[in-house]
């Protein structure tokens, strides 16, 4: 299944998109903002990341595949795609905006997209976790997530991340 994993504000209505399949690119979202029921909403920076890799705006969400279908951009393939640094940003940034907002599931959302591109028991081995469905649930949408446990989680996603391009570039030589 499509989904967005990173997403960036870069104009008015305008976002870059980073899907699951490596495809990576610009939308422009004015379109369907001038249009109900998007026409209504009033602050376009305030989205959430929604579990199935989905923009949503106050219950108002566009799917990833109608949002591929808008972007402007190229397909990379994984080995291009994957970038630690820009890991650790999108984490440090999500951190930041949920600290200030008061919204955990921003860090959530960001920290999910990880996880599940490494896969949950993989990463929670790697961050040390004894109880699995701690692990479970402050990565659930439905929930208030544990931010001790995103840390965790984040950090253990950053390490595995650092081990593939590692052993990639082992493999390589």
């Amino acid at each position: 299944m499509l989904k967005i994993i990173d997403v960036d504000l870069v104009g008015s209505y305008t976002l870059e998109l980073v899907f699951s399949d490596g495809f990576h690119g610009v939308a422009d979202l004015s379109g369907y903002f001038s249009k109900a029921p998007f026409s209504g909403i009033k602050d376009f920076q305030k989205f959430s990341l929604t579990a199935a890799g989905s923009l949503n705006w106050g219950g108002n969400e566009l799917s990833a595949s109608t949002l591929r279908a808008v972007t402007k951009g190229v397909q990379k393939t994984a080995a291009t795609h994957f970038n630690v640094q820009e890991m650790e940003d999108v984490i440090k940034q999500a951190s930041w905006d949920s600290m200030q907002e008061g919204r955990p599931d921003i860090l959530q959302a960001a920290i999910r997209s990880y996880v599940e591109q490494f896969g949950h028991s993989q990463v929670i081995a790697k961050a040390g976790i004894k109880s699995r469905t701690s692990a479970y649930r402050s990565l659930k949408p439905q929930t208030t997530p544990n931010f001790a446990t995103l840390v965790q989680l984040g950090h253990a996603v950053i390490e595995l991340a650092k081990e593939n391009v590692s052993e990639r570039s082992t493999a390589q030589r």
